[in-house]
């Protein structure tokens, strides 16, 4: 007999022994198997899986309300009355486990759906404008391209005509008024000197900006103010930053943890806010 073969039968012959002794001290979940022993999951060949598995991904709040709505409650080898939604507002995702079962009767947790809602181009956009510079010519187009969804603000709070901004804009000119003293002497030199910048065509010039869009797929339209700075220099710049930002990224978060709360049936599905991660082996 060969060597390979007397090794298995060796091993073979040890596992059963040793058998018993493990399957009363692991409650019959192990059994000891030779080493050069490998495990097939016979599984494919089967008619039929054993449970349902998988994970819806989607990016529409109400496909993934209508799944796990349709899912949650059908595992009938787990019995739990409830699926678990886990819901991050920071990241805007969400989770539905379908069988992550109870603390007495834990399931495999590997039917799920997930959730993560896109920024829409409008937020994008507005995200990427915040707080950088751009030239005259630049912004002029900005506010052309952009005009449908914005409200020009003057100084005081009044309303102002898109394309009288956008000629203003175009036309900014800076001044510079200088005046220097120079004081020599043996020892060294002092100079000063002060210079007055001043914009010209701040009647109509925006002082803020307002900023219409929607801002997740899913959510309602919203309002951001940008706060118009002008940059003085050897060519004046602008500059748009939008006003109570992490105020209005609180505000999504919480609409997006109430949307799903009234989309997702509750005598089905558990909502919790915050990441689940199951463990596997």
């Amino acid at each position: 007999m060969e060597k390979q073969a007397l090794e298995y039968l060796a091993g073979t012959i040890g596992a059963s022994l040793a058998t018993p002794h493990i399957l009363s001290t692991s409650q019959q979940t192990a059994i000891p198997l030779p080493d050069n022993v490998s495990i097939t999951d016979l599984e494919r060949f089967m008619p039929n899986r054993r449970r349902y598995q998988g994970t819806l991904h989607t990016t529409l709040i109400d496909q993934f309300a209508e799944y796990a709505n349709q899912m949650a409650g059908k595992h009938d080898e787990v019995e739990a009355t409830t699926a678990h939604c886990f819901v991050d507002p920071d990241s805007m995702t969400a989770q539905v486990f379908f069988d992550l079962g109870s603390i007495d009767q834990p399931g495999h947790a590997d039917h799920s759906a997930r959730l993560d809602l896109p920024r829409t181009p409008d937020l994008n956009e507005l995200y990427r404008l915040n707080g950088e510079p751009k030239d005259q010519k630049a912004m002029a187009e900005w506010l052309e391209d952009w005009g449908p969804q914005l409200q020009v603000i003057g100084e005081n709070g009044e309303a102002l005509n898109l394309s009288s901004a956008v000629a203003a804009v175009r036309r900014i000119t800076v001044a510079a008024h200088t005046e220097a003293t120079n004081e020599e002497s043996t020892f060294g030199s002092r100079r000063g000197a002060m210079s007055e910048v001043e914009a010209k065509n701040k009647d109509t010039l925006p002082a803020f900006i307002d900023f219409t869009c929607i801002p997740y797929h899913g959510l309602e339209s919203r309002t951001f103010r940008l706060r118009v700075s002008l940059l003085t220099g050897e060519k004046p710049r602008l500059s748009l930053r939008i006003i109570r930002l992490e105020q209005h990224q609180e505000e999504m978060a919480e609409e997006f943890h109430e949307r799903l709360e009234n989309e997702l049936d509750g005598q089905l599905i558990d909502t919790f806010v915050g990441r689940f991660k199951p463990f596997k082996q």
